[in-house]
């Protein structure tokens, strides 16, 4: 079976279409490509995947011309299945379908109703612009022939057979991991690093853990940043960890493969994502980062209206719940667990094996191999 992965925004080194689904696809023995805008028209293979770019046109007009011409290089790949990672790639998925007869994948990686409405349209507008997306989806999945979820929380947008859903969950892969390194001892160290890990931005919460870091009563807590600021807030940030004092205390690295930042997490103690209320796919999120943390056996520190992982938190014991609008919370947990370091390392360690034992990729790839291959065997 030929399985084409269509993008119309997502990279070729995207986490979850590249190296986990497409590449994982390639290794159970499918034909695998990835047709997915890039800075010039090129082919090449990567992990077993055959990788198709095009440049991205800019505009309405542009996004026209790229979802037609995404359109034709599908047609001429002539694949069995066309896996689309976004919702206009799925509508080209869909006119594959009908026109050609295609089977089509629509992969779900997040809350689209919500977020499509909150990013582009003002407050009052947003219900109408939400509802006319979920039209889209009851027009659009009929013509589907399955639909993968990457978290539960998407799944009420899809009115359909609960036979034709796949959850195929954004956990961290195994391979290539390391688990082989020791603890933090259960005494107090002379410095404890708390890392953010990926983009970072005002609504993702800067602004408050630097409140919460200079208001700390235990001040050998640093913060490291590994990645980009999104929202051109860099120059705002550094002003800020100046005015209050943080400069000694505050690293940002630039972002780098996984496999090197990976390398700091093994050396930090705690993970924190502060994603701010008010935006409906903070709710929703299945932020990769957190299942990386727990990997690394960091103390998890979590929003706590984070319906899809404050669960996974709760549950699996690895760290604490915040108010990430609340500077004072924050700096309270954050006092809290510094205090108890033998509760740190027990807390990274039930998250170390959490990830080992449940909340792994392979678990959640497998689901995805049995599904093409249920597809293959119905030819």
């Amino acid at each position: 079976m030929k399985i084409c992965f269509l993008s119309s925004m997502h990279p070729a080194n995207d986490k979850r279409v590249f190296d986990k689904e497409a590449a994982y696809l390639a290794s159970a023995g499918f034909a695998v490509l990835h047709i997915c805008p890039g800075k010039q028209n090129n082919v090449f293979f990567k992990k077993g995947v055959r990788i198709l770019t095009y440049p991205m046109p800019l505009g309405i007009k542009g996004r026209i011309r790229q979802l037609l011409m995404l359109y034709r290089l599908a047609r001429e790949e002539d694949a069995d299945v066309y896996h689309c990672n976004e919702v206009d790639s799925w509508g080209v998925g869909v006119a594959l379908k009908i026109l050609q007869g295609k089977r089509c994948i629509f992969d779900v990686h997040e809350h689209y109703p919500s977020t499509f409405a909150e990013s582009r349209f003002p407050r009052w507008f947003q219900p109408l612009v939400a509802s006319f997306v979920r039209l889209t989806f009851c027009l659009l999945t009929p013509f589907t022939d399955r639909i993968v979820l990457a978290k539960r929380s998407v799944s009420a947008d899809f009115h359909t057979l609960d036979s034709k859903k796949i959850l195929v969950q954004n956990y961290t892969p195994l391979a290539g991991l390391n688990f082989s390194n020791a603890a933090f001892p259960a005494r107090q160290k002379a410095v404890y690093t708390m890392v953010h890990l990926g983009l970072f931005s005002k609504v993702r919460g800067w602004p408050q853990v630097l409140d919460a870091l200079s208001t700390m009563k235990h001040k050998n807590v640093h913060l490291q940043i590994i990645g980009e600021f999104n929202d051109g807030s860099r120059v705002e940030f550094e002003q800020r960890v100046a005015t209050l004092g943080l400069s000694k205390r505050v690293e940002i690295l630039e972002w780098m493969p996984f496999d090197e930042a990976f390398s700091y997490l093994l050396n930090a103690d705690i993970g924190i994502i502060a994603f701010q209320p008010g935006v409906q796919n903070h709710v929703y999120a299945m932020p990769h980062k957190m299942f990386d943390y727990m990997a690394a056996g960091l103390v998890v520190v979590l929003p706590a209206f984070a319906v899809e992982v404050a669960p996974v938190v709760e549950e699996s014991d690895c760290g604490v719940l915040i108010d990430p609008a609340d500077p004072k919370d924050i700096a309270s947990k954050l006092d809290a667990l510094v205090g108890t370091p033998a509760v740190m390392r027990e807390m990274g360690l039930r998250g170390k094996e959490a990830v080992r034992n449940r909340y792994n990729w392979e678990a959640e790839a497998a689901r995805l191999i049995a599904m093409y291959k249920a597809l293959e065997n119905a030819n």
